[in-house]
């Protein structure tokens, strides 16, 4: 089961590439496509953006089927479960099950908040908008400036962010990054194979293009746990915990509550 020959390593030039595919569009979308259509649609500029994003994200589920289905063929569970290490937390010496490694995504979810949402290291990204005021985020870009009363009653935002939050913290980014990549990076950066990968995932964000220094930071040890107990769900805890504030967030919104 430990075998690394199991899952042939990619190259740096491959996860480099596969990367772009992912990154791209996000850029794309950002800063080419939002200033075309803001002035042209109907559309609330937020809503607008938050769907691009979604569209952003689905594409990392495509992206990663296509190359599932070039990999392994025909897809069957136990195919995917090893491919994509689908399976509780394994111990690294006794090789059995370790249930007790979700408890250990308590710490990383605290390092991760403390870097990304104390706000004690927004100076970061404040000082590169500050300079370079072309990579600044347009207020259509802060999730946040959706708590205005129009929203009041718009249940349609709930779809939304459930749509987001599936494609954000599982079948997008988590699938292609934890899924995808990780397993398959150690050939190329040997045991720092998860630091690289939570670099990469923060500088994916090219739609954040400022804050990535701090996502750097705060995402560093997303995928440790995934690799040192051999498990894709760790990085979906620890990820996927940002949903409960945006869903309550939204919620709000729609509820007349801020």
């Amino acid at each position: 089961m430990h075998n690394e020959k199991e899952v042939q390593q990619y190259s740096v030039r491959k996860i480099v590439g596969l990367w772009a595919l992912v990154a791209l569009p996000m850029l794309v979308f950002r800063f080419i496509l939002m200033p075309v259509l803001v002035p042209r649609v109907s559309i609330h500029p937020g809503i607008l953006y938050w769907l691009f994003m979604i569209v952003g994200m689905i594409w990392q589920f495509v992206l990663s089927v296509i190359i599932l289905r070039r990999e392994l063929g025909p897809l069957t569970w136990e195919k995917l479960k090893q491919r994509l290490w689908l399976n509780h937390p394994v111990h690294p010496k006794t090789f059995k099950i370790y249930k007790l490694a979700y408890s250990f995504t308590i710490p990383v979810i605290l390092y991760a908040f403390f870097f990304e949402g104390s706000g004690l290291f927004s100076f970061m990204g404040d000082t590169i908008n500050r300079y370079l005021p072309a990579l600044a985020p347009e207020n259509y870009a802060v999730i946040q400036n959706l708590a205005v009363p129009e929203f009041e009653g718009a249940w349609y935002l709930l779809g939304i962010a459930l749509v987001s939050c599936l494609f954000n913290y599982l079948l997008g980014e988590e699938l292609f990054f934890r899924g995808i990549l990780l397993p398959k990076m150690k050939g190329a950066f040997g045991k720092w194979d998860w630091a690289m990968n939570g670099v990469l995932f923060a500088a994916y964000h090219l739609h954040k293009i400022s804050e990535i220094p701090l996502f750097i930071i705060g995402s560093l040890f997303y995928g440790f746990l995934n690799v040192r107990y051999r498990s894709f769900w760790p990085s979906v805890i620890i990820h996927g915990v940002e949903a409960i504030p945006l869903l309550l967030g939204v919620t709000a919104i729609i509820l007349g509550l801020q």
